[in-house]
């Protein structure tokens, strides 16, 4: 985790596995297999590519067909194993806008409701990766190799091209505001730019390998540490505040996600880390003395 003024970035490097509870919330019969599948923020519409070389789009949770799109086949079957998108499939957080990517450098939005097609272009190659800000009115896509370009889609004109010392990204997000776009590159740097003008805001290059994706995140982590025997994942928070003011740390199970212990001490932490019998020792401090706290 990286934080950027007040938003933080989240981005993975490197896989790792962990166990969760699951159950099963529905099953809708489809014609053909679905090949990949992405759904809204909002939870009430699905999107997916069968192997029909149709996309299709559901209503969520009756699972109803609301409209379907018959891309380019081989385009999409093509992009599947091309891009980190599910076969170049994005949806916009309220359903609405169907984004599809081909393996031409082709750029495609759909109202999904209507059918009609918001905003087209093409790129040098197939498209890599793609996000949308919001509130549905910005997109970033990039084409493999290539850096992101910026597009307003009320205007339906390119606004930008975000930078990099050489290669494109492995995937772009927009801040929650849809003041930033973070670009996680092939370089191993990730790059924060500005929405509204394209200027570069900030750049971290202390990553080894290549970060394969990136989100913010709305609270602002002052400490992160994963616990010796890999169990557990320690997290203190800052508040939005100000740093001065007491804030929460938690420790999680990386097995199923739940939380093992919560502490808001009364001043805040200045310090602290996992020891090797699984306790995590934390230091806050008054004028007169120094204290250490034990969580496990």
């Amino acid at each position: 985790m990286i934080q950027v003024r007040s938003a933080v970035l989240l981005v993975i490097a490197g896989a790792s596995s962990c166990l969760a509870q699951v159950r099963s919330e529905m099953s809708i019969a489809t014609p053909a297999p679905v090949e990949a599948f992405v759904v809204a923020r909002d939870g009430k519409a699905a999107a997916g590519w069968g192997k029909d070389g149709k996309v299709r789009v559901w209503n969520l949770p009756a699972g109803q067909v609301i409209r379907s799109f018959e891309p380019n086949g081989e385009g999409a079957s093509q992009v599947c194993a091309l891009s980190n998108l599910p076969c170049g499939l994005l949806l916009s957080q309220d359903g609405r806008w169907l984004f599809f990517g081909d393996s031409k450098g082709g750029v495609h939005i759909w109202d999904s409701t209507t059918g009609d097609v918001r905003f087209e272009t093409s790129l040098a190659h197939y498209i890599s990766t793609a996000a949308l800000s919001r509130d549905g009115a910005t997109l970033a896509a990039a084409s493999t190799g290539e850096p992101a370009q910026v597009f307003d889609l009320r205007s339906k004109r390119r606004l930008f091209q975000l930078t990099s010392d050489f290669g494109g990204p492995m995937a772009v997000k927009f801040s929650p505001d849809g003041s930033l776009i973070a670009s996680a590159d092939t370089d191993t740097a990730i790059r924060v730019f500005d929405t509204h003008t394209g200027k570069l805001r900030w750049r971290f290059d202390e990553i080894a390998l290549e970060p394969f994706t990136i989100d913010f995140m709305p609270d602002v982590v002052r400490y992160l540490e994963v616990s010796p025997d890999g169990s557990a994942v320690a997290v203190a928070y800052v508040d939005e505040k100000g740093s001065n003011i007491p804030a929460p740390v938690m420790i999680f199970e990386l097995s199923s996600g739940n939380v093992r212990a919560q502490w808001t001490p009364e001043t805040p932490i200045i310090g602290g880390g996992w020891i090797s019998d699984g306790h995590l020792l934390l230091a806050t401090a008054t004028p007169e003395a120094l204290h250490i706290w034990s969580l496990r």
